[in-house]
Formats: C-alpha cells, structure tokens, sequence
C-alpha cells in the first residue's frame, strides 16, 4: 500500500474515534430531579435579553400566576414594581400606580415567560434533568417563547435560565422561601425597598 494510502485510512480512524469519544462525553442520561419551588418564594435575578437590554430585580411569587418584579437596575427603573396576575400586568413606584413605562415593556414581555416557566415547574413534583459534573441539574423544556433550559443546585434551587430564541439569560441568586404577604421565613418584609427613580420614569407612561 502506497504511504498515502496509510496515511488517508489512520486518519480516518482517528477520525471516528475522535467522534464516538466526543458523542460519549456530551451525552449526559437524565433522570427524575425535584426542583425546589414552594408555592411562595423571593429570587434575585439579573437579566440580559435582546440585543443589549439588562435589569437586576427581586422576583417575589405568592402564588399560581402571581408575581411581582422589583427592580433595583437599571437606574431608570429602580424601585419601580410589575404585578403580575394571570395575563394583567400593572406598575406602581412606592404605592403610586400608573401605566407599564416603555422603558420597562421588554423587561416585561421577558419576564412574562419566565414566571410561565416557573409557574410550569413548580407544577409538579420532578422534572427530567441530567446532573453536570458541577453538581447542578440541567432540564430543558418548551414554552410559548420557545425552547429553553434550565439549571438547578444540587439542593433544588434554580440558578439559571436561558431562552435562546429571544435571547434571555437570567441568573438567580437569594433564594428563600415567603409568605404570601411578601415576607421571607424570617419576617423581612420584601415589599419596602427604598430605591430612587427619575421623574422621567414616573411620568413616562403608555398603555401596554
């Protein structure tokens, strides 16, 4: 056999072995994993979506399709809160209410498919996820946004979710379990964060 002969069939072997090694490591086996989602709980979350949008904000939920995001960033809408109940969404800034500001209407639309994603998890009792060799759990679902995954700690609590088809990433943070009246297990009421917004924020008003 000619040298190049050896040399096209070794490299065809490698080849193939390079590709079954490669398809053997990426497969991880899902199995049976139970998030830990009560029925009323706070997170931290830190937000990028679209092309350049960001926000960082406390999302608090106290029941089945009812949530409320308060945001600590960016400054134009810090302080400001999104209710959630079912498909109404409302704003307020320290109790005055008034129409959803267009700042605030990406924020929204992606914040409306991650608590239909929650609410969706923490519907049941176990999802399939495959364990990482970081010890988190991976899922990955569809929604009405389209297909997204899902990471967990070891313990349950959620640590990311990504939407690729928006693009969404959220990172979570803080988990702890609440009342319904939005305070954590400890007392602290999660309703009263002091924040500063501009008036421009305030007065900008739209209907949604």
């Amino acid at each position: 056999m000619r040298p190049n002969g050896i040399l096209r069939n070794a490299l065809a072997v490698f080849a193939s072995a390079g590709l079954l090694l490669t398809g053997c490591t990426a497969s991880k086996q899902e199995t049976a994993f139970a998030p830990q989602l009560s029925a009323a709980y706070t997170v931290q979350a830190e937000m990028t979506f679209g092309d350049s949008g960001s926000a960082a904000l406390t999302l608090t939920r106290s029941a089945a399709e009812q949530w409320e995001a308060e945001f600590s960033d960016p400054p134009a809408l810090a302080g400001v809160v999104l209710t959630f109940d079912g498909n109404a969404v409302s704003a307020s800034y320290k109790g005055l209410a008034f129409t959803v500001p267009k700042s605030a209407l990406p924020a929204k639309n992606m914040l409306s498919l991650t608590t239909e994603i929650l609410d969706a998890i923490g519907a049941l009792d176990e999802i399939p996820c495959a364990e990482q060799d970081d010890g988190t759990w991976v899922g990955t679902g569809e929604s009405s946004g389209g297909s997204y995954t899902v990471t967990f700690a070891g313990s349950g609590e959620p640590v990311s979710l990504e939407i690729p088809s928006q693009p969404l990433q959220i990172q979570f943070s803080g988990y702890a379990l609440c009342a319904a009246d939005g305070t954590t297990a400890a007392g602290t009421d999660l309703t009263t964060t002091e924040a500063t917004t501009s008036a421009e924020t305030t007065n900008e008003g739209t209907s949604q």
